[in-house]
């Protein structure tokens, strides 16, 4: 398949009897570019070619429309071009070196007059003149409406372009329409994010099913959360609150929206709609250009397909991931050695896929292939539409791959970014030997890193370092000795005296498994 005929299959899809919505197919100039958005001229390149060349297993296409000018606009405009004049005079040029022009024009009757200037700074004072039979000079004024709206917020937008994607995978085509993110032309608003605590998934998505044009990047956007007695949380977000309100949606959607261990893949529900994926996409948006957070526990591959329409072909590590450890265990041992694992153990994990196939040693990787890109890309793929119709809107530029290694939370980054001017003091220790011995990327390591900054993922600055987080120790003792973290802040008020690591440990341990918090987020 060349180019040739994937133009003729979108002319086919959006351009039925040669016509659409925007007009016909012979008033419109076409262009077809490949995923990087750049033209593609080559006739003889086909789409093996393309993807050969990218090493992915989809490839997206782009086709832009433009309404052709008609001949008799063309003609119009080249001769407003033939009848006007620019003449870019120097500051201190009076109107008699204009009149010597003219008088030396007249044996140039019924031509026009075109001077410029060599001073570019005068640009900005065009003056026409037209000459006739008679000699006569009109001097004629620009139109400036021509160049400038008396209100740039009523200046009309182009029509938005058609954005059809063409993906490659197993045979199948398919396209999608979305519209390119246009540069916002509004003053910035005050939003404000009001949702319960316990029910912060749920309206939040409400909130931007509803709210669809939220500039993430101009909008002064604040955050409040109510708790269970109705009461406002007391806080006054600088970040914190934010934070908080999207750490509590991502582990609350990981349960009720997602499958997988510890690698999580999107499901369907019946009650989520596409205006609903598209709200979570925003709130994808949200997190980034706002707090720098990322939904770290999706499947990297599932995100960047969601984020920029690619998606590689190595599933297959994602997928041990994402099934339970017990299995993972029985097909990575299967992949090296068929003959070592128990065969009843295997067909049934097998079988729990769905697998439809007889396996044996030689095609068990290519069975386990298919059954990760049937669950983690084709039983999804209706949710990442609705996510990259949106997604692709904010134009992010997020390295998945990266951005995930780095903001997941260890106990080295963690240690890394505390400070304390007791460095010495019993309590700081205990502190830094309790971090030492959570497991990276564990749900203690989450709760942890949540209490001390409101977020379960590392967050860094413009510079790239790591937030740091201030310890003070404060004396407290008998029922009133607790760590007190002010989130906003990223500080931490650690009691001073305790008797031993297992008392400290104990106490840190009943309180970070406690279910509620009552957090200090000034």
């Amino acid at each position: 398949m060349n180019k040739n005929a994937i133009l003729e299959t979108c002319f086919n899809l959006f351009f039925p009897d040669k016509k659409s919505q925007h007009g016909e197919l012979n008033e419109m100039d076409v262009e077809l570019t490949d995923f990087q958005l750049k033209p593609l001229d080559d006739e003889e390149t086909t789409l093996g070619d393309i993807i050969d060349r990218a090493k992915l297993q989809y490839v997206h296409f782009y086709i832009r429309t433009r309404q052709k000018q008609s001949d008799e606009e063309g003609n119009h405009q080249e001769r407003k071009k033939e009848e006007k004049c620019i003449e870019n005079k120097s500051a201190n040029q009076q109107l008699d070196d204009t009149e010597d022009a003219v008088s030396n024009a007249d044996d140039k009757a019924g031509q026009s007059v075109i001077e410029h200037s060599a001073d570019s700074s005068e640009y900005d004072k065009p003056r026409e003149f037209m000459i006739g039979d008679n000699h006569d000079v009109d001097v004629l004024k620009p139109d400036l409406k021509e160049y400038i709206s008396e209100d740039d917020n009523d200046s009309p937008l182009p029509d938005p372009l058609l954005f059809p994607v063409w993906e490659d995978s197993l045979g199948e085509v398919s396209f999608m329409r979305t519209e390119p993110a246009l540069p916002s032309l509004r003053e910035p608003k005050e939003f404000g994010i009001v949702v319960h605590r316990g029910q912060v998934m749920k309206e939040l998505i409400d909130i931007f099913k509803q709210n669809v044009d939220v500039d993430f990047t101009r909008d002064n956007i604040s955050a409040t959360i109510i708790l269970p007695n109705g009461k406002k949380e007391l806080a006054f977000d600088n970040g914190g609150v934010m934070r908080d309100l999207l750490t509590e949606f991502w582990d609350d959607f990981y349960e009720k929206c997602t499958t997988g261990t510890n690698l999580k893949v999107l499901c369907l529900r019946h009650d989520m709609e596409a205006a609903d994926w598209r709200a979570v996409g925003r709130i994808i948006a949200l997190g980034w250009i706002t707090q720098k957070i990322i939904p770290i526990r999706l499947s990297k591959n599932f995100l960047s397909s969601s984020l920029y329409g690619l998606a590689s072909s190595n599933l297959r590590d994602e997928f041990l991931e994402y099934i339970p450890l017990s299995e993972s265990k029985i097909l990575s041992q299967a992949l090296e050695n068929m003959e070592e694992i128990d065969r009843d153990d295997l067909m049934e994990i097998l079988s729990n896929h769905e697998c439809k196939v007889i396996v044996t040693r030689d095609n068990l990787g290519a069975v386990i292939d298919q059954i990760a890109h049937m669950e983690m890309v084709q039983e999804p793929a209706f949710i990442r539409e609705c996510l990259f119709e949106v997604l692709i809107t904010y134009e992010l530029e997020i390295d998945v791959e990266n951005e995930v290694q780095k903001i997941t939370p260890t106990p080295k980054k963690l240690l890394a970014s505390l400070e304390c001017d007791e460095v010495e003091s019993d309590s700081f220790k205990y502190l830094k030997r309790y971090i030492r011995e959570i497991d990276t990327d564990t749900k203690a390591m989450r709760t942890m890193l949540r209490y001390l900054t409101a977020s379960d993922v590392m967050l860094y600055d413009s510079d790239g370092n790591f937030f740091k987080i201030k310890v003070k120790l404060v004396d407290l003792n008998g029922f009133s000795r607790r760590p007190v973290a002010h989130t906003c802040g990223r500080v931490l008020d650690l009691p001073r005296m305790y008797e031993s690591y297992p008392v400290f440990k104990s106490e840190m341990n009943a309180f970070l498994n406690a279910n509620i918090w009552v957090m200090d987020f000034a």
